[in-house]
């Protein structure tokens, strides 16, 4: 292909210092070195580590969390009806303590749960609350072991109307509190 110089300026293409003033180089030159760099192999690994330790530390509160969401609750009765299914599962119970069944023990107190029509035996480990007693309403969380609940919590149920059907109860509990706070240095519950 011929190019047609006619319109240009032919002084200008042999200017010295022109772009095509001197031949060009068209030998070949050693590049740069292409090969890619070695990547540390550690930094990937510290990067999945670091996330799958964030990982499990979330999972590990998540379950202690939510481990008390995700105790099944049953009266004495579907307890009794459900045991196979129930299997050794950690479950809460809900029942009247039976007249006559408390028995204390040197490391808890042992009773019968009772709620529309059947009962369970229960084993008790540990303290019990200070409202527990006979034909109280209590919630134990445990698991079953043959056929007794064993109970490491005893939550003592009472609605609005505790005050006025157990006046004995709460003139004690207040003796009870007003003693402690004067022998801690305070004034009393003043109720």
């Amino acid at each position: 292909m011929a190019v047609d110089a006619s319109g240009l300026d032919g002084p200008a293409l042999d200017d010295d210092e022109s772009a095509d003033a001197a031949p060009l180089d068209l030998t070949p030159q050693p590049g740069r070195d292409v090969a890619p760099r070695a990547r540390s192999t550690r930094a990937p690994w510290l990067k999945v580590a670091l996330l799958a330790a964030v990982v499990v530390a979330i999972g590990v509160v998540l379950a202690n969390g939510l481990g008390n969401a995700t105790t099944f609750f049953y009266n004495v009765d579907e307890a009794v009806e459900k045991r196979s299914e129930i299997g050794d599962r950690r479950v809460r119970v809900q029942g009247n303590v039976i007249k006559g069944s408390i028995d204390q023990r040197d490391n808890g107190v042992a009773f019968t749960l009772s709620y529309n029509g059947s009962s369970v035996d229960i084993d008790h480990r540990g303290d019990t609350p200070d409202l527990f007693g006979p034909e109280i309403p209590v919630v134990v969380e445990g698991r079953f072991v043959g056929d007794r609940f064993r109970s490491e919590k005893i939550l003592v149920k009472h609605d609005e109307n505790y005050d006025e059907d157990n006046p004995d109860r709460i003139r004690d509990a207040e003796r009870d509190a007003e003693r402690n706070s004067k022998a801690a240095g305070g004034t009393g519950t003043g109720r």
